[in-house]
């Protein structure tokens, strides 16, 4: 009997599993020879994409998502991928068209989209960038407690405490077991001098969940 060959959406099921596994290579090499048998599948070009990110090979990561706008130059992940990777190349402003493109495209109520955004913004010190799709996020999803965590970490950042907090607290009222967030929520507090809430949420805390600096 000759061998089955994979569909697209087998070869891209692989990679995902290897690259949620942290296995990057392993899910290029998939990636690769699928795109051999399979050159307009577009998403395994955005899943090429991601894992050349994953091993900070980013001009490699701009060549798969620029090849898969081509097929459709209107591809949310594609748009975001690529504005991720052209914010790690230092092109913000051609990111920030692109995510506003991608927004567009979803209507701008696709909350994991806004989250994929807002972190990579934040990862690069754009915080005020990342508020405002955070509270998109928030807004489109009030039962999210990641986005309403995420919008604190970024309000923090931008200096707004009391803000910070609210979101923070909102979050661990939607999931108390959000422990990144109940983590960063004990440092603020402890930077106000507030020692005995400080415990207190610490000690709701797992130890293997304690950082000491927390990235969204």
């Amino acid at each position: 009997m000759p061998p089955r060959f994979l569909s697209s959406e087998e070869y891209d099921e692989h990679a995902h599993r290897l690259y949620h596994q942290g296995d990057f290579d392993g899910a290029l090499e998939v990636l690769k020879e699928a795109v051999s048998l399979y050159p307009e599948a577009i998403d395994l070009y955005v899943g090429l994409g991601y894992a050349r990110m994953a091993r900070e090979e980013f001009a490699w990561a701009r060549r798969a998502f620029e090849r898969a706008l081509l097929i459709d130059s209107r591809h949310e992940d594609a748009l975001v991928g690529l504005g991720e990777t052209l914010l790690r190349l230092g092109e913000h402003a051609r990111a920030q068209r692109l995510f506003q493109q991608a927004t567009k495209s979803s209507f701008g109520d696709d909350i994991e989209l806004l989250l994929t955004m807002g972190r990579a913004l934040y990862r690069e010190g754009l915080y005020g960038m990342a508020r405002d799709y955070f509270a998109r996020a928030a807004a489109a999803r009030p039962e999210s407690a990641d986005a309403a965590a995420s919008l604190g970490y970024a309000l923090h950042r931008l200096g707004n405490d009391v803000g910070a907090g609210r979101q923070i607290r909102r979050a661990l009222r939607l999931d108390p077991d959000l422990f990144e967030a109940r983590v960063y929520l004990g440092h603020i507090l402890y930077d106000r001098g507030e020692w005995e809430a400080t415990l207190r949420e610490f000690e709701r805390v797992p130890p293997v969940h304690h950082w000491d600096a927390l990235a969204v």
